[in-house]
């Protein structure tokens, strides 16, 4: 009996103790939020950007609107690579059609290539605002479709082939529409005269150089390498050379 009173009093005490953390952790943030903001807005930009960035690397549910923060200190500071990197932070995260028209202007003013409004750029942009409505019509769809599966096969129906591979069809159309916005990475070039390689290694053939502000697709990752498309040609990039978006 007394066994067990000990055991209810340990595991209070731990939940309390977890307590205790979150919140004394929560409160910690909210200071370093607090002075930051502060910092801004007293325009002292060195100091509020590396407590901006020191919530970044160590907060896991922060507020995304700290990349604006950032994005604004950069502005002021003229560096429009780190100010555009901040922006597509932002943009990747929450869908912004002001921010979206800001980076456009930004590049275009400075004439850095692939931020153009083209329909792949309009689709993931326009994709990640109404994701939510997307799935739940894509979700009614296939959840009615199988109903209608199901009920014929239970009545011993029978179902038209052609129905079934439409059916398949929009499942693989619907694995596709899923992996496509997380597997779509995107950088930024943030070195001087960039050489783009024919494969993975310092001793290839350099196909290309490109200067800092320019945005590329990444498709895949090797070692230290990057293998990017640019021009509509793939190509390899040292992963030093890039700011990685997501």
């Amino acid at each position: 009996m007394m066994q067990t009173y000990f055991l209810k009093f340990q595991k209070k005490l731990f939940i309390i103790f977890i307590f205790s953390l979150q919140f004394v952790d929560s409160q910690a943030q909210k200071k370093l939020y607090t002075t930051a903001d502060s910092l801004f807005k007293q325009k002292k930009f060195d100091e509020a950007a590396s407590l901006y960035e020191k919530i970044i690397t160590e907060t896991p549910n922060f507020n995304p609107k700290v990349y604006l923060k950032l994005a604004n200190i950069y502005e002021n500071r003229g560096d429009f690579v780190m100010e555009l990197y901040y922006l597509n932070l932002y943009s990747f995260r929450y869908a912004d059609e002001r921010v979206f028209e800001k980076i456009y202007t930004i590049a275009t003013e400075n004439g850095y290539k692939g931020y153009e409004k083209n329909d792949l750029n309009y689709f993931l942009y326009y994709f990640r605002q109404y994701s939510i409505y997307v799935w739940a019509g894509f979700l009614i769809i296939g959840i009615y479709v199988f109903a209608v599966f199901l009920i014929k096969r239970l009545n011993n129906q029978y179902s038209p082939i052609p129905h079934k591979i439409l059916f398949l069809v929009y499942l693989v159309f619907l694995s596709v529409l899923i992996n496509l916005p997380n597997n779509y990475r995107t950088a930024i070039i943030k070195n001087e005269q960039v050489y783009l390689r024919d494969y993975p290694s310092a001793a290839s053939h350099i196909v290309g150089i490109i200067s800092e502000g320019h945005r590329l697709n990444v498709i895949n990752s090797e070692d230290i390498w990057y293998q990017v498309l640019w021009d509509g040609k793939f190509c390899y990039i040292k992963q030093s050379d890039i700011l990685l978006i997501h």
